[in-house]
């Protein structure tokens, strides 16, 4: 009964004003539900999950989201920040690290998939000294020292990325006449989604395993009288050096495993031979 009054409450001079998911400005593979506020991405693919807040925050406003869903399957999580730049000014890169930090007016973090099963609360915000900043309902604080311009507007940017699958944003807080009031964004309206881990479907499953699998080299693919050769040591792939490398990245260098692939998106971004964008 509370729940509900309170959710039905009008807005009053300390509301910050409503706060969802900008419907013009979602990755390609992202799906807007709950009268924007959630956001779920396609389970066949770990990116292209990007989404923006409907309006610009101002520092010290913290942004509030809830993991509700994650996918096992994959490496990584959620990534959280800022940019200086209007959402819908440009195509969507499928990644917010590195398509957009490399760019000037973007600043984002990853949240370690092991601090945000589903359940989890992240609250992120912006300090007045350009530091973003982020906490998890688990435990996890870290601030990260930005470029960002802070007299120009801000927009919360959130990539629902590798495990995570759906997030929820819960809205927005701001303390304001040396912390004694407390001003919020408009209710979210009540939900009653279940938080937990996706099936993995059977399809998905088949072109997981598919990629995990050896792939034959040219020298084999012409001639296929000589015997399938072992895996020799620079055949392996460069980060475990166990499995093969079979996954060939953009710069041409094909020196990954598939586990090992999702974790250099996730953590760097970069080829680990040449370092170049990946």
């Amino acid at each position: 009964m509370n729940v509900g009054a309170r959710h039905s409450r009008p807005c009053g001079l300390t509301c910050l004003g409503p706060l969802t998911f900008h419907p013009g400005a979602v990755g390609k593979k992202v799906t807007l539900s709950h009268g924007n506020c959630r956001a779920s991405r396609d389970l066949e693919t770990f990116h292209d999950g990007l989404v923006f807040s409907s309006r610009p925050v101002n520092p010290k406003e913290k942004v509030q989201i809830k993991v509700e869903r994650s996918l096992l399957n994959w490496q990584g999580a959620v990534r959280v920040g800022f940019t200086n730049v209007c959402p819908t000014t440009r195509p969507l890169p499928s990644m917010a690290i590195p398509a957009l930090t490399d760019k000037p007016g973007y600043c984002a973090r990853p949240v370690p998939h092991s601090h945000c099963p589903p359940g989890t609360t992240i609250t992120f915000w912006m300090t007045r000294k350009g530091h973003l900043g982020y906490k998890t309902s688990t435990g996890r604080c870290e601030y990260t020292q930005t470029d960002l311009d802070l007299t120009l507007p801000l927009w919360a940017l959130i990539d629902v990325y590798g495990q995570s699958t759906t997030v929820l944003l819960l809205g927005s807080v701001r303390r304001t006449c040396m912390g004694m009031f407390m001003r919020e964004s408009c209710p979210v309206p009540h939900s009653l989604f279940q938080c937990g881990y996706e099936e993995i479907k059977p399809r998905l499953k088949r072109r997981i395993e598919t990629a995990q699998k050896s792939k034959p080299s040219q020298e084999d693919k012409g001639n296929n009288s000589k015997p399938p050769r072992e895996s020799r040591s620079e055949d392996l792939c460069s980060v475990c050096l166990e499995r093969e490398g079979s996954f060939a990245l953009r710069c041409g260098h094909r020196c990954l495993c598939l586990p090992c692939a999702n974790r250099v998106f996730a953590e760097f971004g970069t080829c680990p031979l040449c370092r170049q964008s990946v």
